[in-house]
């Protein structure tokens, strides 16, 4: 097996003058990258952390929280991941039931007074990351070693406890082994010509765009994929257009990572072929992509959008390649590329179990060697998957909208609204009815300058889907609520309108 943690180390050490990470145009070299993971391997030993000792790591997209990933997973310690972005609150619930037995955080986080106060309550010793890459990390004065007891304690050989999205609910860890994590970044190599895990480090001068969220499983994976293939890293704290395009035009990017909003950003943008010209393809993922809106990429700047289907739990499960896409996204459109081989998948029915003819519309199930021991497990994705392993997602088992009988799905809705011209981004989701049980409502982000009320959308919704699709509920935003990896967080968007609807209302 490939010691990816030695891999990481020697990157590390191969060339310390050379930039590594550019973070609000300021770039930071590999040897201050290195000096910051030393630094922390070092404060870990001084509070006493047991080499096995689960660490939480608040984490935000900066140099110095991607030297934290770096540290413990090349130490084979266990990350668990907290979530900066969190209220107070929360963050704090989250550490007083997981009990980490250290806390790692930026100075800027540790300002928080609620973090400050759980820290000292579970009995957890905390490291500060400084606000600058040139500065030192440092221990927290009265809370510089592990006391209390009954702290979280890990399952054997798991590397990573990987927090989720919250995309449908309440966030949940999953376990991800140290096999696993090295089979994950072996995957990744399928979309990257002739370069294996097992070959000799090397720099890079080609720069890699990360802006997905470190502490959700995007962006660790974009992360330590960078570092392990020498790539210099453009760091954004989210996707923003106009950084976006900076990044581009300064570092010649030939692919580049974009969530399907910022794809719907830059559409509205008067970004030109010319100044996208250094790339060869766009990937997104964390959310559905609309096949109109890959059309329309193509079509304006003859690049290719290339899907992707994974998980926490599954990682990568199916993407294109940019050879693949040119062959076959006119016979495949809409579908999010092919299964891996890595990865067994069916389709079944939900009621019976019984696998589906191919290209019928079912549950997902997935299997692999390295992943829930084998087994079949069953998602919460609707799908269909033709005879070459080429794979749709049609919906979610759990965005199903039961309306009077009539099953809608949200994801079909929103695709229908978003083909008005005014529209640029819709999620649906179920509200309770008293009446019909639950109905669809619309959370919708109209385009720059345009102006549509309620009935005008409704009325058109009315001429372009069935009766029991159409929303009962508009409610208009600057923008959807969202995860950190830029997904719609269905859970907030339903609070929008609120609950206990009045019996008939739809």
């Amino acid at each position: 097996m490939v010691d990816f943690h030695d891999r990481i180390r020697k990157t590390l050490t191969i060339d310390p003058q050379a930039p590594a990470i550019e973070y609000r145009q300021r770039w930071t070299s590999w040897g201050e990258l290195a000096r910051t993971v030393e630094g922390i391997d070092a404060a870990l030993e001084a509070v006493g952390a047991a080499p096995t000792a689960p660490v939480g790591a608040v984490l935000r997209n900066t140099p110095n929280h991607a030297a934290l990933i770096l540290s413990l997973v090349a130490s084979d310690r266990c990350l668990v991941t907290l979530n900066p972005f969190y209220p107070d609150e929360t963050l704090a619930e989250d550490i007083r039931n997981l009990r980490p037995p250290v806390i790692v955080a930026s100075a800027e986080d540790w300002r928080r007074q609620a973090l400050l106060e759980v820290a000292r309550e579970v009995g957890a010793a905390c490291i500060q990351l400084a606000d600058h890459p040139d500065s030192e990390v440092s221990l927290l004065p009265g809370l510089e070693s592990i006391t209390g007891s009954e702290h979280f304690a890990p399952e054997p050989d798991v590397l990573i406890y990987m927090l989720t999205s919250g995309t449908t609910g309440l966030p949940k860890r999953i376990p991800l082994t140290r096999p696993r994590v090295l089979k994950t970044l072996e995957g990744a190599l399928r979309y990257e010509r002739n370069r294996q895990l097992d070959t000799p480090p090397s720099l890079r001068k080609s720069v890699m765009l990360h802006m997905n969220a470190m502490v959700h499983i995007a962006g660790l994976w974009g992360l330590i994929n960078g570092v392990m293939g020498g790539f210099r890293i453009c760091m954004l704290d989210k996707f923003d257009v106009t950084e976006f395009r900076r990044a581009v035009a300064a570092h010649q990017l030939k692919v580049a990572g974009v969530p399907p909003s910022g794809v719907l950003m830059l559409l509205e943008s008067d970004a030109t072929k010319e100044e996208l010209s250094s790339l060869i393809a766009i990937r997104s993922g964390t959310a559905p992509t609309s096949p109109d809106t890959i059309d329309a990429v193509m079509k304006r700047w003859d690049i290719p959008l290339l899907t992707n289907y994974g998980s926490t739990e599954f990682t990568g499960v199916a993407g294109w390649s940019i050879d693949e896409f040119r062959e076959h996204w006119d016979s495949r459109r809409g579908s999010v590329g092919r299964v891996h081989n890595d990865y067994d998948a069916r389709v079944i029915d939900p009621e019976t179990g019984e696998e589906l003819p191919a290209g019928t519309e079912g549950v997902l199930e997935l299997r692999g060697d390295f992943v829930w021991d084998g087994e079949w497990v069953r998602t919460t994705d609707l799908a269909k998957l033709d005879e070459d392993r080429f794979l749709w997602i049609t919906g979610r088992t759990d965005n199903a909208i039961n309306r009077g009988g009539f099953k809608v799905h949200g994801e079909e809705i929103g695709q229908i609204l978003e083909q008005h011209g005014d529209v640029r981004e819709v999620c649906v989701v179920g509200i309770q009815d008293k009446r019909l049980g639950a109905v669809p409502a619309a959370a919708v982000v109209l385009r720059e300058g345009a102006s549509l009320t309620s009935d005008e959308l409704g009325a058109w919704a009315r001429e372009h889907m069935l009766p029991y699709q159409v929303p009962a509920e508009f409610r208009f935003v600057d923008d959807l609520p969202r995860t950190p990896s830029m997904k719609p967080k269905l859970v907030a968007i339903r609070s929008l309108f609120g609950s206990n609807r009045p019996a008939g209302e739809a």
